[in-house]
Formats: C-alpha cells, structure tokens, sequence
C-alpha cells in the first residue's frame, strides 16, 4: 500500500526537510523493508547494508551511481542499493528523477564499471535488475525521443551474452519486457531466456493475469506477442525449429505448448506465426520417430493455426501446406485402425477438415486436392461407413460418448468439408450423380465423399449426431446434383427404386424431433421434388409418394387447429410450408393437395393467423396459392389485413428482435473433444447462412410480405 502511494517521492522530500541522519537512517530502513514486502528475496538487505553512505538527496544518489565502483566497496554497495531503489520506482510510476538524468547515470554505470559487481552481492541478480531497469528506462526515453549512449548499449549488451541473467528471477515491466524483444542484438541470449520460460510454464501451468508489477508470465507473453512489435513470435518459432532438429522432446512440448496458449489468449497471432515459418518447423515432426504425446501436441498447434488464421495468410504458403498435407496423410494412413480412435488420429481428421474448409474460399486448393484424391483415405471411408452401416438399428447406440460413434462423427464432418471443397475446387470434374449409386457400385469412386444411398441410411438409424451431419450432407449433394442437371439438362441416371428410397427416408425424418435435421430433409424433399420438370421418370415417382400427404395433413391441422397437433410435428410448420410450395409449383398438382387446401381449410387458417404467428415461409405459401388461384377475395383481404399489421409491427419494433451473432467464434481447441465440437460448430455456420442467407428472418419476413402485395396488386390489375 505505502509502495503504490508515491512513497518513495515523499520520503527523499521527507529527509530534504530534515537533513539528519537518524532522519535518514529510519527513512532507509522502511524504504528496505517496503522493497522486501513488495520483492521479496531480501532485497532491502541491499539497502540496510549500505544506508549509512546513501545520501538523502536524488541527485546526490544519480552522481554515485554514474561513478566507478570497482575499486570501492562501499560505493559499489551503494550503487547497488541505488539500482534496486530505482528498480523498485519503476513499478509505480516514480521518478527519483527526470527520465534523461537516470538513463545518463545508468548508461555511465555500465560504462564506468563494465557490468562487475561486489563480491558479496549475486552477480546474476544484480545484472538482471540492470538489464531490467535499462530496458525500462530506454523504453520510456523511446517515447520522449531521448538520445541514448551506444558504447553503453553494447558494453550491456556484451555482458548480457557472456554473464547469467535470470529474467524469471524477478518481477519485470511490460515495458521493460517489449524493449528488450524489440532488439535484435539480443536474439541469442533472449532465446535462452524464452526457452527457459517455456520449461516452467509446461512445469507449472501457471496462467496470471498480467498487471503492472509481476513475474514474466503467458499472459505477459501472449499480449506482447499481440502487440505485434518486437521478435518473441519469431523466437518461438525458431526455437522450435532448433527443438525439432536436436530432437529435445521436452523442449518440443514446452515450446508447443507456449504457442498454443499464446494462440488460445490471442488466437489472430496465428498469422504472426505462419509468417515466421511455424509450418515448417511442425512438418519435421511427422518424418521423424517422434512419440505419439509430442505428434498430438503439435497436431493441436496445427488445428488451432488452421482455426485461427486468416485467408490471406495462406496465399503465399501452398507449396508448403501441400508439403504438411502429404505429410499428415501419410501419418495418418500408417495409423491403427480407424476404430483405436486415439487423441492424435482424431485431431488429424480435424486438420484435414480446416484444410478442405479453406479451400471452399480459393486458398489451400493443392492441399485440398491432395486429400479428397487420396485412394488410402478413400477406402478408409468406405470401410467405415459400411461398417456403420451394418450395425442397423444397434447403431443408434454409437453415439459420441464411444470410440466408434465419436469416430464416425468426424469422418463424417470429414465428408461435409470434402463436398463443400468439391464444390469450390473441382466442381467442372465432378459428376455428382455419380453419388447415386448404391454401396456395392463404389468402386469406381475416385473421391472423397459417401453415396445418397448410404447417407439415407445413416439417417436412418444413426444417433443425433450422425442423422443431422449425414443429413446436412445429402442436402448439399441433391443440390449439387439438381445444379448440375439444370445446367447441362441431364437425364437422372438413378433408379426409380433408389429415389422413391431417398424420398421415404427424408419424408420421414420431416417429423424428426431435431428441428435441424427437419429442416434439412425437408429442404432435400424440396428439391428432388424439383426434379419433376426434368422427365417423365420423376414424374411418376414423385406422384408415388404418400408421407407428402401425411405431412401436410399434419400441417393443415397444425394451421387451424394447434391443440391437436402430434407433438413431434410443433417445429415442422416452416418445413411442411416449403414442402407445400414445392407441391404447388409441380406442373401437375396433386389431386390431394387441392382437396386438401379447399376452401373451407383456407378459410380456418387465415382465421387462425395471427401476427405473432406468421413466418416467412406462411407468407410465400399463401402467394403460392393465390397464383395457384386457391384463394377467394375474401381470403386475400383478410391476409391483406393481417399482414399489414405485421409489417407495421416489424417497424415499430425495428431491432427488438434478437439478431444473430455476427462475431467469429475465438475458442480454441485442448483436446480432440474440443476438434470435435468446433468442427461440429463450423457445419452448423455453414447451415445458417444457407438457411437465413445472412439476413433477419424478420427481413425475410418484410420481403416476403411485399411480395405477397405486389402479386395482390398484379392480379387486381388483370380482372
């Protein structure tokens, strides 16, 4: 408390206004007995031992300093007393005297006395306080511009190389800190000093909050490195290259495991470090007999960089992630078998996954072709998913809590990043068709990805996880397929008997009680229903269908009658409405669909609509069935009605309504359960901007709406 309330400034004016010794004496010895409380490690017996010779004035104590203590022993147990004092004020803000006058006597020290020390006093303490206070003061004079001496820097420099200093010894300033990092003179000996943080940090896993006045520690680190102006980044990364090569393996992991925390605090330092060539560094693990520990470790480091960084940072390092890429795979291939399931396997399907997600964005292309085109990795897949496959209904039990079902979810997320890279990358070499096939026709499969078929199945039976991974993943297929149809105006090569199985699967799974995977299949029955303007073939298979009927039955009594609703159906009614538009825009509509949506039934719903209760997706299918002429003059008035109510509600409550997060997710991955639920984080990103196509449903809503009015105003205009 005394330390931090300008004590040391009011003591010096203390003894100028009593000049006694007895004064000086007892303002000496609380001074050393503050700077035990606030140190430690008996400074203040520095103090105590030389008090009797330390003049009461500050500028008394600057000219003692600046002389040549060698020779004299208690003028050098003075300047000593004087280097902790000024030490000390360092950490409160306080001036003995001005910023020059204290850089003069200092650098004057170091020249007259060339870094010796008394023999009773520890060398490498006293040295590290001098580097300490140096850095401080010649941090502070940067701002001010105050011109520094160089012999005096290169005399501290030159001690600093050949004599122990111990920064993790004492309590530093951030200042202090960010000054000697900013020196590339320093390189070497700052290296060894950084090795020796990273060994105690890996020792203690000690993690403080950085403040003004502490030991080094990561925080302290990770905000410097932040910072962006000094070398500690390029140090790190250097002394895991040195580590790797000299095959330290407890370095390996101290190291790694700084960068990694470094990375979790600031996770944009991630470009600082693939800049510095961390990539490099980290590939030499996987061609060298290292334990599986130190591959695991590193692998986390990748996954994070991979996480974390920006696009532009990987435009200028293809050549080299392609060179990790082979290397990854190749370590990943000479694995266990798939169901060991252990730390390092899964972390690798992680990176494999950032890698593919990339290249969805145009960077990393080279390493994303190198995995979807690797034949080991292919079969992998295969042998997975035909294994998850025969299980049948037991494989509802796998889910992420066992070794299997924690496996096949990131294969899974495997194959959803590989066809979203498909997509980006090799969308002109791809026949998407070619996923229309059943298990046994396979073979010919030349690329990462899971056929419809199998998909569907997995669907089925499979727990969660696996029904909302596999089913976002034949959304993106159908799409695919459908696009690719429509441009090249294919035939559909399938069986009637392998789409009426797609359709019955995705229809069932309408009543899922994951919302998610709902929406997911019903955007799937949406758009093979699409494919009836193709032929005559799907045509016929879609008119087949009969969950369509029951589906909408449910939806019909969901509009007008909740109460009597199955509980499964409640969070269905967005998906059932699209279903029903994609019904209406066949060319030829179901007999059903128009006895269903007769008179009588639109008239109960409009009467049960209420402004809270209308969605974007009610809206577009009422403009479907007024094209459809399934509306009367009174219906649209009352829609008409209702529906201006919503608009003004929507902009008299303006932002009322929650909007999405638009800020990136910055957690960070410490084990492969955490790879697993970012990547699980990621696939569902994917799935919202695809869904709400980056805008407010209540935006959605006010589009829809509009519209609505003007289909109203073309049609009044023709009668």
């Amino acid at each position: 408390m005394l330390a931090s309330s300008s004590w040391f400034s009011l003591s010096f004016g203390f003894m100028g206004l009593f000049p006694t010794d007895h004064v000086k004496s007892a303002v000496y010895l609380v001074i050393s007995s503050i700077v035990d409380k606030v140190l430690g490690f008996n400074y203040g017996e520095t103090i105590r031992d030389a008090c009797i010779y330390l003049p009461p004035d500050p500028a008394e104590l600057m000219y003692l300093l600046g002389q040549c203590g060698s020779d004299d022993f208690n003028l050098a147990s003075c300047q000593c007393a004087i280097l902790v004092i000024l030490y000390v004020c360092s950490f409160y803000n306080e001036r003995l005297a001005a910023d020059n006058q204290i850089l003069a006597s200092v650098e004057q020290y170091i020249l007259l006395n060339g870094g010796k020390f008394p023999h009773e006093v520890p060398g490498s303490l006293m040295l590290t306080l001098l580097v300490h206070l140096y850095a401080f003061v010649r941090g502070i004079s940067f701002r001010c511009s105050i011109p520094h001496s160089p012999e005096a820097e290169k005399t501290l420099f030159h001690a600093m190389s050949c004599n122990e200093w111990d920064l993790l010894l004492i309590r530093v300033h951030l200042i202090a800190l960010k000054w000697l990092f900013q020196n590339g003179e320093l390189m070497e000996p700052l290296s060894f000093q950084l090795l020796n943080f990273c060994k105690t940090f890996c020792d203690d896993r000690i993690i403080t909050l950085s403040g003004s006045s502490q030991f080094v520690d990561i925080q302290m680190i990770a905000e410097l490195v932040y910072s962006g102006e000094n070398c500690i980044s390029s140090l790190l990364v250097s002394l895991l290259n040195q580590m790797v090569k000299e095959g330290a393996e407890d370095e390996i992991l101290s190291v790694a495991n700084v960068i990694t925390e470094i990375l979790v605090t600031f996770p944009c330092t991630s470009d600082q470090f693939m800049s510095c060539g961390i990539v490099d560094a980290l590939g030499s693990i996987y061609v060298s007999p290292y334990s599986s520990r130190i591959k695991t470790v590193c692998s986390l480091l990748i996954f994070n960089i991979l996480y974390s960084a920006s696009g532009v940072t990987f435009t200028c390092d293809n050549d080299v992630w392609l060179a990790l890429t082979m290397k990854l795979l190749d370590c990943f291939n000479s694995s266990l078998h798939h169901t060991s399931s252990d730390q390092e396997r899964k972390i690798l399907i992680g990176i494999l996954c950032l890698i593919l997600n990339h290249s969805a964005n145009k960077v990393l292309i080279e390493p994303a072709k190198a995995i979807i085109l690797n034949h080991c990795l292919v079969l992998m897949m295969d042998g997975i998913v035909q294994e998850a496959c025969a299980k049948g209904p037991s494989l509802f039990q796998h889910n992420q809590e066992t070794a299997f079902g924690d496996f096949l979810i990131l294969m899974l997320l495997l194959i959803f990043f590989s066809l979203q890279s498909l997509h980006a990358i090799l969308e002109a070499s791809i026949d998407w068709q070619d996923f229309l096939q059943y298990s046994d026709e396979t073979q010919s499969f030349s690329v990462l990805g899971i056929p419809c078929h199998d998909l569907c199945r997995l669907m089925h039976f499979g727990p969660s996880p696996v029904k909302l991974i596999a089913s976002q993943c034949l959304l993106e297929l159908l799409t695919r397929i459908s696009d690719q149809r429509s441009f090249l105006n294919a035939e559909l090569r399938c069986s009637a008997k392998y789409l009426k199985s797609i359709i019955a699967v995705t229809e069932g799974m309408v009543f899922s009680q994951d919302s998610r995977v709902a929406e997911n299949c019903g955007a799937c029955l949406s758009v093979v229903l699409g494919w009836e303007r193709f032929g005559i073939k799907e045509k016929a298979m879609i008119r087949e269908s009969k969950w369509s009927r029951l589906i909408l039955e449910e939806f019909a009594v969901a509009l007008t009658a909740p109460g009597l609703t199955s509980k499964s159906f409640t969070n269905q009614q967005k998906v059932a409405a699209n279903i029903a538009v994609s019904l209406l825009q066949l060319s030829q509509v179901p007999d059903w669909l128009t006895s269903l949506f007769n008179e009588s039934l639109v008239s109960g719903i409009v009467a049960n609509l209420s402004a809270r209760n209308v969605t974007a997706e009610i809206v577009n299918l009422f403009s479907e069935l007024m094209a459809k002429k399934y509306l009367n003059q009174e219906h649209i008035a009352g829609l008409h009605n209702l529906f201006q109510v919503c608009r003004r509600q929507a902009y008299e409550g303006g932002g009322s309504k929650a909007q999405p997060s638009s800020e990136k997710k910055t957690g960070m991955a410490r084990s492969s359960e955490d790879v697993r639920a970012l990547l699980f984080d990621m696939m569902l990103g994917h799935r919202a901007v695809s869904y709400t196509t980056v805008e407010m449903e209540q935006e959605r809503l006010l589009r829809e709406i509009d519209s609505f009015f003007f289909q109203e105003s073309s049609l009044r205009e023709q009668r």
